[in-house]
């Protein structure tokens, strides 16, 4: 088993012809990430002594004039032309810019350098994620233009990001910028099939809460609140999560808000143990409590009409694009940032 694993979507172009291809699967094994390290140290390494370099060069071109006309020069009278005055004002500007800039970041590199450590579990842990990107690159032709975006992110409809970290809608170039809005477009309209299929897939894990029995005030953030303090962030990452009123309630008949939770069958089943044995929890659920299920309606949701809320992601529940955070999943989200206060 690889030592770490996340699906990408590729996008493949070659003189702006583009071609969606997906879902990749990526893996790296732990030597993978410790070249990865090593590699992020070596190019730190190499930024510091380009900046050293590109300091010392720009000081040495700024002095240059007075180092001639005064100290080489066998000239009795020296003198400097209102040119090479104005050239020297510009490369000491210049110098003094690049040694304030370099005074700020080469102390941060050192820090990177000297902590930096291969064998750390945590280390290994915290950079497998990019570790990924970087060995597929390495792997890509030379010829095309290739680029990963996170397959979790085209599921939730979430902004897409390029994996040089450039937004789609911030390219200046009026053809890039065309491009990268035709890129959008087409991995929404390929999220909309794939999350259906995705979905369908997956397990769904329905806990039926009573409202009555919630926090008075607004009762979807109550139930995401409740359910956050029982579940931390870590163990929903990459789950998604989608909540309403249940059909029943709806139509008059119950008074129950329900939290779906979408994800692989062990995950859900790991969950699923947690909240049964969380006393305080089972109080509040409602005559059908929790169970699992694997029922769809058209939308690819559940076989309640639930809404979206998102999928946990580095510690938060992040809403689809261009939807705003709904009250149950901040909910969701105040109950980490309380944890971690």
């Amino acid at each position: 088993m690889a030592f770490y694993e996340r699906e990408f979507i590729e996008i493949k172009r070659d003189n702006y012809k583009m071609k969606i291809v997906g879902p990749l699967k990526c893996s790296v094994e732990q030597e993978d990430v410790r070249q990865y390290i090593m590699a992020c140290v070596r190019k730190e390494k190499i930024a510091i002594a380009m900046r050293v370099v590109l300091v010392v060069i720009l000081w040495l071109f700024a002095a240059l004039p007075l180092l001639g006309e005064f100290v080489l020069s066998s000239n009795p009278n020296p003198h400097i032309g209102p040119g090479m005055i104005a050239l020297t004002i510009v490369f000491a500007l210049a110098a003094a810019w690049c040694t304030f800039i370099s005074a700020k970041s080469i102390p941060a590199s050192k820090r990177f350098i000297a902590n930096a450590d291969p064998d750390s579990p945590e280390q290994l842990l915290a950079s497998a994620s990019d570790a990924v990107i970087w060995k597929q690159k390495k792997q890509w032709e030379i010829c095309y233009s290739h680029d990963l975006v996170p397959l979790e992110s085209v599921m939730a409809n979430r902004p897409v990001f390029l994996s040089d970290g450039v937004n789609f809608a911030n390219r200046m170039n009026d053809t890039e910028r065309s491009l990268r809005r035709m890129e959008e477009k087409q991995l929404i309209e390929y999220a909309a099939s794939l999350t259906i299929d995705r979905v369908r897939s997956s397990d769904l894990l329905m806990v039926y809460l009573d409202i009555d029995k919630l926090d008075s005030g607004v009762y979807s953030h109550a139930a995401g609140k409740v359910l956050g303090s029982a579940l931390s962030a870590s163990e929903l990452e990459g789950v998604a999560v989608s909540s309403g009123d249940s059909a029943a309630t709806l139509n008059g008949s119950a008074n129950e808000y329900v939290v779906c939770f979408v994800g692989d069958g062990a995950r859900l089943e790991r969950i699923e143990a947690q909240l049964q044995e969380n006393i305080t929890l089972t109080r509040l659920f409602s005559d059908k409590g929790i169970h699992r299920s694997n029922r769809m309606i058209d939308s690819g949701v559940a076989e309640e009409p639930l809404v979206a809320d998102g999928i946990v992601r580095n510690g938060e529940l992040i809403a689809p694009a261009g939807h705003s955070l709904s009250f149950c999943a901040a909910g969701f989200n105040d109950a980490w940032k309380e944890t971690k206060s």
